[in-house]
């Protein structure tokens, strides 16, 4: 089993993500459809970094080759990742995330 967990500053990515370029390199067309705020791109992003830390390859690839999708019900997950487990969380002004695979 490894796990990987990730925080970040939303405000770090709400100036971010008012670089278009960015966006389009860290998250796809599908997560930046979903995304309609900063902490929504936060939480993504610490998602992703979550899951290549419990992959324990370190950034080896674009992030947006990466996509979290969500479940009818809500639920994070990555789309193609077999038994990868996603939570994402907020509070203030901080995203955070935790991936747990077996």
């Amino acid at each position: 089993m490894r796990i990987g967990t990730d925080i970040i500053q939303i405000s770090r990515i709400a100036k971010s993500i008012e670089n278009r370029h960015f966006v389009e390199s860290v998250f796809t067309e599908n997560e930046q459809a979903y995304c309609k705020t900063a902490q929504s791109y936060a939480g993504l992003f610490a998602a992703k970094e979550a899951y290549l830390k419990a992959l324990e390859t370190g950034i080896n690839r674009r992030l947006n080759t990466i996509e979290i999708l969500h479940t009818d019900k809500g639920k994070p997950y990555i789309d193609g990742a077999d038994k990868c487990d996603i939570s994402i969380s907020h509070d203030g002004d901080y995203a955070i995330a935790v991936c747990i695979m077996e």
